[in-house]
């Protein structure tokens, strides 16, 4: 009988126990997990962006110092290449004030490559890519709006 108490006593015990340390242990394991992600390769939103303006328009511009791309198998080609469509599109845009500054085929390779950079290096920061993009297409459109309303 003795013996009987003393199973019962120590198998409650046991699952006190247990109820005391299970949630410790959650939270030491959590711990540990945002210690890890914290040495994720996370990229300052503003590397590399500088603040350009066209005709009072204020846009970022990221370019990359070739010293400091990732590489090729990170996204570096990809980022070189998107960097060089963005730079050629803004000298076509500063030259003529009245030409297209996209084609099709220049906005397809831009999606093409920015998703192929997104897919190799998911922490490199796209959004002033996209955002200096969306300046082009808005003055496409003026541009082709204009063309249209003047007469031939």
């Amino acid at each position: 009988m003795k013996h009987t108490f003393l199973v019962a006593g120590l198998l409650g015990l046991t699952f006190s126990a247990r109820a005391q340390y299970v949630p410790v242990g959650g939270l030491v394991t959590l711990g540990v997990r945002a210690l890890s992600n914290r040495d994720a390769p996370q990229q300052k939103a503003t590397l590399f962006v500088t603040p350009a303006t066209y005709q009072a328009h204020a846009f970022p511009q990221k370019r990359t110092p070739a010293k400091k791309l990732p590489k090729p198998d990170k996204g570096g080609t990809e980022i070189a290449a998107i960097e060089q469509l963005l730079a050629s599109r803004f000298a076509a845009l500063q030259a003529d004030s009245t030409a297209l500054v996209l084609d099709v085929a220049q906005e397809k390779e831009f999606s093409r490559l920015r998703t192929n950079l997104e897919t190799f290096n998911p922490f490199w920061n796209t959004d002033p890519y996209s955002q200096e993009m969306s300046l082009y297409r808005q003055h496409d459109d003026v541009r082709r709006r204009l063309a249209r309303s003047q007469p031939k």
